[in-house]
């Protein structure tokens, strides 16, 4: 048995599958699972692989990964070689472990496998959950395997997702030389960011800044604008009002400027039927029961949210501490766990 899950892990892991991955390595997926009555959907570059049954309950999973960086590995990003009994590989938290658990299980259960995940996720899953909406499909349960645990597998369970927001800040100063005394708008806006941080209602919710930079590449020369991105990660829809309001009006009294983009909207599935089934199969392997989490970033089960509000989600999958991060890795022992708890929760609910 664990050879078979072995090789059977080793035939996702060593495909690059990034965003947007040829069409081909769905098909030889679909050659390898001999899978029947399956349905690709492909839309512009994104292609979705979609398999229904008569069951109620639907796995959610991206093949695509991040690009394994510029810093050397200690193995290959692309093998399947377990060196001190862990596996490096790109992309085995994220979430070609969690999907090869799951595949492993039972080719009888309902999935979608999309390739728009860690890109702009417009075309994977939130067009097929649309479509079996417009199908008039139902579905109790919509669960994926995303990187949850923290310190052994099933320590922590997500049934919620905080929201997110991109904001862009422009400020626009005076071009000047740098030998002469003036103001320079890259001092000044540094300065105020602290003070826009400081405009966070609630502080357990995340403002970080993720990129800065300026139109000009003279040595020197100050620019005349300059930018910061900023991502926004909160709770409420209140909290995020409010402080839209507070960046317009600061915005406006300094003749500055700012664009925002919406990226994901918070969500809370309160009453979750099939919590009680899993916090049983993760107690009878790990003998602990999980703490509810609702960190992290936001996955595809939020397009399934906006579609079926009245279902249950959840996910549950592999450690995440090392999830993008160069020599990605996942214990040998955590994937076999996995897969024992998913057989345990899919016989509880037949």
């Amino acid at each position: 048995m664990l050879i078979n899950f072995f090789f059977f892990l080793k035939f996702f892991l060593i495909k690059k599958t990034f965003s947007y991955c040829d069409e081909i390595i769905f098909f030889n997926i679909i050659k390898y699972l001999k899978l029947n009555n399956f349905e690709i959907i492909k839309n512009r570059n994104v292609i979705n692989l979609l398999l229904l049954k008569k069951k109620k309950t639907i796995f959610i999973s991206h093949l695509d990964i991040v690009n394994q960086g510029y810093i050397k590995w200690i193995k290959y990003p692309f093998s399947c070689i377990c060196y001190k009994k862990k596996i490096f590989c790109r992309g085995i938290t994220d979430m070609k472990g969690g999907f090869c658990c799951f595949f492993f299980l039972s080719k009888n259960n309902n999935f979608i496998l999309t390739n728009d995940e860690e890109n702009l996720s417009i075309y994977g899953t939130q067009y097929i959950v649309n479509i079996l909406k417009k199908r008039k499909k139902i579905f109790s349960l919509f669960y994926g395997g995303e990187p949850t645990s923290k310190k052994i597998i099933g320590d922590n369970l997500k049934i919620s997702r905080r929201g997110s927001y991109n904001f862009l800040l422009i400020f626009i100063g005076k071009q000047k030389h740098c030998a002469y005394i003036g103001k320079n708008i890259i001092n000044f806006s540094l300065k105020k960011i602290f003070y826009i941080k400081n405009l966070i209602f609630d502080k357990k919710e995340i403002f970080e800044i993720n990129n800065i930079f300026s139109i000009s590449k003279m040595d020197n020369l100050t620019p005349i604008n300059f930018f910061i991105k900023i991502n926004y990660r909160f709770f409420f829809y209140k909290n995020i009002i409010f402080f839209k309001k507070k960046i317009f009006n600061y915005c406006k009294k300094n003749f500055n400027y700012f664009k925002w983009i919406f990226s994901g909207i918070p969500f809370y599935c309160y009453k979750n039927f099939f919590l009680k089934k899993i916090f049983n199969s993760i107690f009878i392997i790990q003998k602990i029961f999980p703490k509810i989490n609702f960190l992290g970033g936001t996955s595809d089960l939020r397009y399934c949210y906006y579609f079926y509000n009245k279902s249950n989600f959840f996910e549950l999958g592999l450690l995440n501490n090392t999830i993008h991060k160069v020599n990605e890795n996942s214990f040998f022992d955590d994937l076999y766990i996995l897969y024992i708890i998913y057989i345990y929760f899919n016989n509880g609910i037949k």
